[in-house]
């Protein structure tokens, strides 16, 4: 199954930045300037909402940028709306744990 779902990014990536995030993995995205943020939408297949996230945000670190929020659009159905919400704030959590690490090991 397929999801789609917005990665906010810590900067706009550059030409070089694009290409490294396409070899990564992130060839399922497109990456754009929203309201003043870097965001990569996504559409990525996975077995879940989870793994689909969590793999797109290993696929940008390892492009050289970080995740700082997952996003999604709403949801009609209210049980598939509580399960997403559920499965979106996970997401962040994870990815500020990532970053809070990553500053830790960067000695910041």
């Amino acid at each position: 199954m397929g999801y789609e779902f917005t990665l906010v990014l810590d900067r706009l990536p550059s030409d070089d930045d694009l290409d490294a995030l396409f070899n990564a993995g992130c060839s399922d995205a497109i990456f754009e300037v929203v309201d003043g943020e870097s965001c990569g939408h996504f559409v990525r297949k996975a077995q879940s909402l989870t793994a689909a996230i969590s793999s797109a945000v290993h696929d940008v670190e390892n492009g050289g940028l970080r995740t700082v929020e997952v996003r999604r659009d709403e949801i009609g159905e209210p049980r598939l709306r509580e399960e997403y919400a559920r499965e979106i704030a996970a997401a962040n959590m994870m990815v500020q744990t990532r970053a809070f690490l990553a500053a830790q090991r960067a000695g910041g």
